[in-house]
């Protein structure tokens, strides 16, 4: 398996939800071929993306929310360059305009069917004009753009292009247990220095969230009223408090993995913590964050980008469970055991879009992966099937699958349903 394909595609800096990070994107490259700024801008989305975007902070602005923000920030401002790091740069004046676009009912969306989990397409119309910029498959995966109905940009058609699994998570979706352990390790120094990044990164913004309370400031509260030298508590905490900040828009980027940044805090936070309690070296844990990434994206290959379940918890929850009892030298058939105690005690978390709240679902995913370690490790295993889990992974993450794209494939209607008739 080509690790590197992996770890490139898979693992990522990103800024803020990656859903309206996407849907900015597109805007942002839709709004260069405009003479200037747009007078309306409409979306057509998944009921995925409307769902994660729709009340989740944006970075770099005072409290602004959603997908509609999102899309005028990125058309007005943002910069198509840096991919889910479009709105990096926005400055005052552009969230003005934003705000006056939106207060002025210039800017409409609504969700659209049949279509892949992950799709935005951006409309913007100015005098004579109209551009329309779509962003498929993968969230900053560029598709097409079209000038006055005219295409002036085809992407390339890449390996998920047309919604099938790249190569290297076909791949990975076939190996058992075994073999990702010893893939983690067999990173060499690029992977091990890229990783590492990624737990500085992620740490960074965990030690923003510590300082004052973001969102609902789960992750201060918590750490004012644990004992500091409990790693299992400081593990919950600093990842509630990193999800605290993303989740109300903290303009630092985090490091994601299999597509998504919360994902990115519960597979990578939980470990880089336990290295430092346990003073393990920095290759110990570069290959514990390899094998997290590694677990977390076998499951996603199984349930798909965006699901009706909670993949921060079920599927990063796993990765840093398998992570953890690697730093504490456990063995591969304990980490297996590990990932599943965290899939049987997570298993009906559902996504009921991004928000402040899902930091509670981040912490509570840290922990329990704390807590699947410490059973693996301590003699606890599984006698039975245990429901619809047992003690193979690969048909864990089928039978997990299998749950969230048939058996919860009316849950994304009744949530849009609940969210529309509340908001």
């Amino acid at each position: 398996m080509d690790l590197h394909a992996f770890f490139n595609n898979e693992v990522k800096p990103a800024l803020g939800c990656t859903e309206p990070g996407a849907v900015a994107l597109a805007a942002s490259s839709g709004a260069k071929y405009l003479a200037g700024p747009p007078k309306h801008i409409h979306l057509r989305l998944s009921a995925n993306i409307y769902k994660n975007g729709q009340s989740v902070g944006i970075p770099g602005t005072p409290g602004l929310k959603g997908n509609l923000l999102a899309a005028a920030l990125g058309a007005l401002g943002g910069d198509p360059e840096k991919g889910l790091l479009s709105l990096e740069n926005i400055n005052d004046d552009c969230i003005s305009k934003a705000t006056a676009m939106l207060n002025a009912g210039s800017l409409t969306q609504e969700v659209v069917h049949d279509t892949p989990n992950v799709y935005v397409e951006v409309e913007l119309l100015r005098q004579g004009e109209s551009v329309t910029a779509v962003v498929a498959y993968s969230h900053d995966n560029l598709v097409e753009v079209t000038h006055n109905k005219r295409t002036v940009f085809q992407g390339q058609e890449n390996e998920g292009g047309s919604g099938r699994l790249p190569s290297y998570l076909s791949e990975l979706a076939r190996l058992n247990f075994a073999d990702l352990w010893e893939l983690a390790g067999s990173i060499d120094e690029e992977n091990e220095a890229f990783l590492l990044k990624g737990a500085e990164m992620n740490l960074h913004v965990a030690n923003e969230g510590l300082q004052r309370p973001w969102g609902l400031g789960s992750g201060y509260i918590t750490a004012q009223h644990m004992n500091q030298d409990d790693l299992a508590w400081v593990i919950r905490a600093w990842s509630a408090a990193a999800a605290d900040v993303r989740m109300d828009g903290g303009p630092w980027p985090v490091m994601s993995s299999a597509g998504s940044g919360n994902h990115g805090l519960t597979a990578i936070i939980p470990p880089a913590l336990a290295a430092r309690f346990w003073k393990c070296s920095d290759r110990e844990l570069a290959e514990a964050l390899a094998l997290s990434h590694l677990v977390t994206g076998a499951v996603k290959a199984k349930t798909g980008r965006l699901t009706p379940v909670c993949g921060c918890s079920i599927a990063a929850g796993a990765g840093a469970a398998a992570a953890l009892t690697r730093l504490a030298k456990g063995t591969a058939v304990q980490a297996e055991q590990a990932s599943s105690y965290v899939l049987s005690s997570v298993l009906g978390m559902i996504c009921d879009g991004a928000k402040s709240t899902c930091a509670l679902k981040v912490g509570t995913a840290a922990g329990e992966a704390f807590m699947g370690m410490l059973l693996a490790t301590n003699g606890s295993k599984f006698t039975s099937q245990q429901g619809i889990i047992g003690t193979d992974f690969k048909n864990n993450a089928v039978a997990v699958g299998e749950l969230s794209g048939v058996g919860f494939a009316a849950v994304d209607a009744v949530i849009l349903r609940l969210m529309d008739s509340q908001s």
